[in-house]
């Protein structure tokens, strides 16, 4: 069977337990029908998290078991549903989302519904007490760092390098930790703290590469609009340039973009895409590459582990 087999299956797999879950519960006919269009979307688009969970749940678990391990996917890939609906919301930044035109009401009933079920969801894993206390302990901890580090980008206040690493190992690494930790299991302190390590790594990696691609994309998104102070913009925020004024009264000033000409918008764009951001960006997201590696390699696994572990997509 084809790897893209195997996923779609494993999609289907997911959307059914995340489907049975709702049904399990009453809700109003409305909100089921709009967060069972939500499961199907997101499911649909992309399991990498629930994957991320598999392949940690395949590395380091001494015993293995097909239903438990695909009991946590569905948590993991509900939380994520979640915040992504949260993230969106806050940042006004939904799109093509299904979730972008409905009454904010709804959706919010729709955010905290998925979370308590997922909650609900842990009793149903067959392990031992103390495991599903372990289990609902990272799950807290991780939901409760994530909405922190969303707060801290909310606030649109960070003026450093460090500042924005800080807000994005909470922002991104704590959901990509939990579905890392979650899949490894308890197992021993010293290679829960590697993972718990290069999770944050790899919530860098692919927050940056986000913001990247969003100032890339311009006015498609809200970023630039709302002047939020990506790494990108940092960049240029903290160089003592002449060519990057442009940049500093945009985003240091009053002038909203409703008041830029369009040359304006031309030529502050080509300078955030072509003044040396990219390249700064894509140096660092290099950095945090060869950290995460290292760790990696710092568990001495097998081959065909470490080469999960090095190949793993975010």
């Amino acid at each position: 069977m084809s790897s893209i087999s195997i996923e779609l299956t494993l999609q289907q797999q997911l959307i059914n337990q995340a489907s049975e879950l709702i049904d399990r519960f009453s809700f109003d006919k409305e909100l089921k029908k709009c967060t069972l269009e939500y499961i199907n979307y997101k499911f649909n688009q992309s399991i990498n998290f629930s994957c991320l969970t598999a392949i940690h749940y395949d590395i380091f678990r001494a015993e293995s078991n097909e239903e438990e391990k695909v009991n946590i996917q569905t948590i993991v890939e509900l939380v994520l549903l979640a915040s992504d609906i949260m993230d969106d919301l806050q940042d006004g930044d939904s799109g093509d989302n299904p979730w972008a035109n409905i009454d904010l009401g709804y959706n919010l009933n729709i955010i905290i519904s998925l979370l308590l079920i997922c909650l609900e969801k842990i009793e149903d894993i067959q392990s031992a007490n103390s495991t599903i206390k372990w289990i609902r302990t990272k799950i807290h901890q991780s939901i409760l760092e994530a909405i922190n580090g969303q707060h801290i980008d909310l606030t649109n206040q960070i003026s450093s390098e460090s500042d924005y690493i800080s807000m994005v190992s909470l922002k991104s690494g704590a959901l990509i930790k939990m579905a890392c930790i979650l899949g490894a299991g308890n197992t021993n302190k010293d290679t829960l703290n590697i993972i718990e390590t290069y999770s944050s790594y790899l919530g860098i990696i692919a927050q940056t590469r986000n913001d990247v691609n969003d100032m890339i994309n311009g006015f498609m998104k809200n970023d630039i609009v709302t002047k939020k102070r990506t790494l990108p913009i940092l960049y240029y925020l903290r160089h003592e340039n002449p060519k990057f004024q442009i940049i500093k009264d945009y985003y240091l000033g009053n002038q909203s973009y409703n008041e830029m000409s369009d040359q304006e918008i031309s030529s502050l764009h080509e300078l955030l895409i072509y003044g040396g951001a990219v390249e700064y960006c894509k140096v660092l997201q290099q950095l945090y590459v060869y950290k995460y590696k290292e760790c990696i390699y710092s568990l001495n696994l097998d081959k065909q582990a470490e080469e999960q572990l090095l190949n793993i997509k975010i």
